[in-house]
């Protein structure tokens, strides 16, 4: 599982693909990993994302121009990596996403993509609430696991990993927390949130209790603490600082109606120069498209 063998890395900003990259360096074997690095075109107007074609666009001065930049963009990281480690294979690509396809997600099944690392954007405000965010769709559609990093995460240890329990053991967070732990010598904390009004807190101790067993059956028996209060993401943000994590598994988050709106993300809260990666995890692997 670590080295990850083929890790995505989606180019939108130069600054940001960089610290993408390095981190994805850090993560990987020369001998073993691939780098893809990938910029997406979108349509420019509501109208054009939904009546034309991938064959109209191509034909557009938009087009053109639009291809000519990321083209710009994926030389300047794919030198980047080529400068830190030059027996890397890097493959790259541009792709024309639609409203009615779904490009990307066929790439990374492709491409069996294991990795996508991500970079904290600044908090989403006006029209952005309403951006497709690619990151989290890979991690929902094509159960990619997704780490989102800032710069202070580069060349910062991975020493301890939160795990959150809900209301399931959460198998594929076990797994993952298992060969990080191996991997860096980390150690796991588990934590769940309990409400007094929760009809679910028999059942998430339940599987907090299992979960717990499991890991400790494999070596690893975790330090372990049970909160009161509601479930929430910056609840589980203020642990991992209190404890000082350097890790913590998430599952993303299921889809809305209407993008964005109605719940910050985790990885919206993170601080822009925090050493927290955050890994976003599907719980099962099943891919849908």
């Amino acid at each position: 599982m670590i080295p990850y063998k083929n890790i995505l890395i989606l180019i939108d900003s130069v600054h940001q693909a960089q610290v993408a990259a390095e981190k994805a360096l850090e993560l990987s074997d020369p001998s073993e990993t691939c780098i893809h690095l990938v910029s997406v075109i979108q349509f420019q107007s509501v109208w054009q994302r939904i009546f034309y074609t991938k064959a109209y666009i191509q034909k557009q001065r938009y087009f053109t121009k639009r291809n000519a930049i990321a083209e710009r963009k994926i030389e300047a990281i794919k030198a980047k990596i080529a400068a830190i480690s030059p027996h890397t294979i890097v493959k790259t690509s541009i792709i024309i996403e639609t409203a009615m396809s779904d490009q990307l997600i066929k790439y990374t099944m492709q491409y069996d993509i294991d990795l996508v690392v991500n970079t904290h954007k600044s908090t989403r405000s006006g029209l952005n609430w309403f951006k497709k965010d690619w990151s989290e769709e890979l991690a929902r559609k094509a159960s990619v696991a997704v780490l989102t990093v800032t710069k202070g995460c580069l060349n910062h240890p991975i020493k301890s990993i939160l795990l959150p329990v809900k209301s399931f053991v959460p198998e594929r967070k076990i797994q993952v927390a298992l060969a990080y732990a191996k991997k860096f010598n980390a150690h796991i904390h588990l934590v769940t949130l309990l409400d007094n009004n929760d009809s679910t807190a028999k059942i998430k101790v339940d599987a907090f209790y299992l979960t717990y067993k499991i890991l400790s059956e494999y070596g690893h028996p975790p330090q372990y603490k049970i909160l009161q209060g509601a479930d929430s993401d910056a609840a589980l943000l203020r642990y991992a600082d209190q404890i000082k994590a350097d890790m913590i598994l998430v599952n993303p988050i299921k889809k809305k109606r209407i993008p964005g709106i109605m719940r910050q993300k985790m990885t919206d809260m993170l601080n822009p120069i925090s050493a927290l990666h955050i890994l976003t995890l599907k719980p099962y692997l099943k891919r849908t498209i």
